[in-house]
């Protein structure tokens, strides 16, 4: 293996804010794109719902980056199989502080703004998948490879609210649930993908007690 890198088995977590992108386009089209007149609160709403993820999911999970609207997180395995009750448990106070910090960045009285007012239409989905990765390092940075992370990019887009609704949720692949210790949690629910094959896994409700 070349220097500088690195192989295990890892826990691979994705939160992603559901409705980000109608709302920076919403933002855009109030604002404008030069942003002359200042940095639209927009901007300070999105980045307080991240950082509500990342200090959620921490220290379980490392910050492996953020990407765009949403937040890849990485664990090894050793840290958290057989202990899928409590990081289940964990993950929805993430989403009970994400609709916290959800209310409290409604804009000012005095920002009228119909993209910023409809910040509570955002929420939140996540998946997890449990697989080896390669961590390498490229210049400063160390980036994760490999198959598990290309399977756990592709669960983002799944057909998951078509099974329950417009819900936030939390979609583990079988290999994570099983290595949890929580192979019946929640709801049974297969994804097709033409490059990666059928992913079996469940879904648990985030908003759920």
């Amino acid at each position: 293996m070349p220097s500088g890198s690195s192989v295990g088995q890892e826990y691979l977590l994705l939160a992603d804010i559901s409705g980000y992108t109608g709302f920076m386009v919403g933002v855009e089209q109030a604002h404008g794109v030069d942003f002359s007149g200042g940095i639209p609160p927009g901007y300070e709403l999105l980045g307080a719902l991240l950082d509500a993820v990342m200090k959620g999911v921490q220290p379980e999970f490392s910050i492996a980056k953020l990407e765009g609207d949403a937040v890849f997180a990485v664990a090894p395995t050793d840290t958290l199989d057989g202990h899928g009750n409590a990081l289940v448990g964990q993950l929805q106070d993430v989403y009970r502080a994400f609709v916290a910090r959800r209310t409290d960045a409604r804009p000012k009285e005095d920002h009228v703004c119909q993209a910023c007012s409809v910040v509570v239409d955002l929420d939140l989905k996540m998946v997890l998948h449990r697989g080896q990765a390669v961590r390498q390092t490229v210049g400063t940075h160390i980036e994760l490879l490999g198959p598990a992370v290309n399977v756990a990019h592709r669960l983002l887009k799944n057909d998951v609210q078509s099974r329950i609704g417009r819900r936030p949720y939390l979609f583990l692949s079988d290999a994570a649930a099983t290595g949890l210790g929580v192979p019946d949690v929640g709801l049974e629910h297969s994804e097709v993908y033409a490059d990666v094959g059928t992913i079996d896994g469940r879904i648990v409700g985030l908003g759920e007690s």
